[in-house]
Parts: C-alpha cells; structure tokens; sequence
C-alpha cells in the first residue's frame, strides 16, 4: 500500500511538472485560465446581458462565477485526461507489473491540485474582503463529494477509450452540454420553474453549490439528493473498477 502511494504521488508530481514544462508562466497558468475566463463570461453575462448574483449572495458577479467556475474546470480536466490517461502512456501499461489504474488516479489529482490551487487563491480573496464566509467542514465536504463524482467516470472513460478512440473526442462536446445545463454562469432562479425540476439530474448542480456554501455561506444543496448522488457514485466507482480490471488484460495488445 505505501508503495502504491509512493508511486501514486511521483505520477502526480511528474504530471504536475510535464503540464508546464518550457513554458514562462508554468503554474501560473493555472491561475490564468480560469482568470482569463472568468473575464470573459464576466464581461459577456455582468455587463453585456446585465445578470447579478442570485438574492442574498455577499459577493459579486464575478465570485459568483470563480466559485463554480473553478470546481467546474477541476472536473473537466480530470475527465478529460482520464479518458485519455491509458492511451498516452502506453509504455508504462506495457509492463506487465505496473498499476496502470494509478495513471487514472494521477490525473484526477493532478486536476484537483490545480483547482485547489486557484480555489485558495479566491477563498484568500474573498475572506479579506470581508464578503466570504469561508467553511472547512464544507469544503471537505465539497472535496470529498468530487472525488466520488469522478473517480467511477475516469476508470470507465480510461477503460473504454482504449477500445474506442473516438470516446476522447466525444467527450469535450458532452461536457460543454453539461457545463451549460449547470447553474455556474447564471442562478438557478432564472431557470423556468417547468423545467428547474430537471437540474435535480445533475450532480454538478449539487458540487458546485456545495463550494459555494463551502466559500460564501448561505443555502447550501439538498442534503439528502447529495447523499443519494454519493451513495450513486460508489456504486459507479465499483462498475469503473470491475470493467477496469476485466479488461486491464487487453490494453498492451491493443496500445
């Protein structure tokens, strides 16, 4: 087991330091990005479309956005390079002897390492402004509901991309369907009440106002729909794991 987690935590910090290696800005980008976007939207949504933050939010607009913003890149990331995490590396799955669900689970941390990162930044902000209201219980609550959100999904999308490249493609389009049916740019309260009642299909939904009650206080979501959609994410993370294994056999032939 330590072994396993010696080995876990070299991946992260070679997929860590690979990600911005011979770039100028390194780490620095992964302040950026979301930075860059949040400007982006910001400027589209808050001055163009005029939106506010729903009632009874302490911040702004733009920490409105940052807030589900950034988990919401966290769990695109992670995704998108699980998908791909066993196709990219081929010659480590090759040896027979190596613990090839590791590269999955390297990739989903290496995305939470950086969404964590830039989370700090805001949380850092947000308290000395005087308008957050920062929570540790719930941002581990927040953390731990990701993790589960993410792992059953990255060993399946690992597993079956090996069998169909096209999956990795697929994937980027999926998301952004499901980044815009996610209440991060806009309140929910501006969904038509004929069809608020689907958002309940969405765990995202649930992720990202957990790190917003986890950073700004105020309503949280649904505890019972969070311990159903946690209860949901095991029983996927244990079909990711049977599928993973079953076809772990087949991955060097196929590479």
């Amino acid at each position: 087991m330590k072994g396993r987690l010696f080995l876990l935590s070299q991946l992260l910090r070679r997929d860590l330091t690979s990600r911005y290696a011979g770039s100028f800005g390194g780490p620095l980008w992964a302040l950026l990005n979301p930075l860059i976007l949040c400007l982006l939207y910001g400027f589209v949504f808050a001055v163009i479309l005029k939106l506010t933050p729903p009632a009874g939010f302490p911040g702004t607009y733009a920490e409105f956005l940052l807030a589900g913003l950034l988990p919401w890149i966290g769990c695109q990331e992670a995704l998108l390079r699980s998908a791909t995490s066993i196709t990219d590396q081929a010659h480590l799955v090759k040896k027979l002897q190596f613990p090839v669900a590791l590269l999955v689970g390297s990739s989903i941390g290496a995305a939470l390492v950086l969404q964590f990162a830039a989370l700090s930044v805001l949380g850092v902000f947000v308290v000395s402004s005087g308008r957050g209201a920062l929570s540790p219980l719930a941002l581990v609550a927040a953390a731990s509901f990701q993790v589960l959100l993410l792992a059953g999904p990255g060993l399946l999308l690992a597993s079956v991309n090996v069998f169909f490249r096209d999956l990795a493609q697929l994937l980027s389009p999926a998301l952004q369907i499901v980044f815009y049916l996610t209440p991060i740019l806009y309140p929910e309260s501006l969904v038509p009440e004929s069809i608020r009642g689907w958002l309940g299909l969405n765990p995202v939904r649930d992720l990202v106002a957990l790190y917003r009650l986890a950073l700004f206080g105020g309503p949280g979501p649904d505890p019972v729909r969070v311990a159903i959609w946690s209860a949901l994410s095991v029983l996927v993370l244990g079909a990711g794991l049977r599928v993973f294994r079953r076809t772990r056999p087949a991955f060097s032939d196929l590479l």
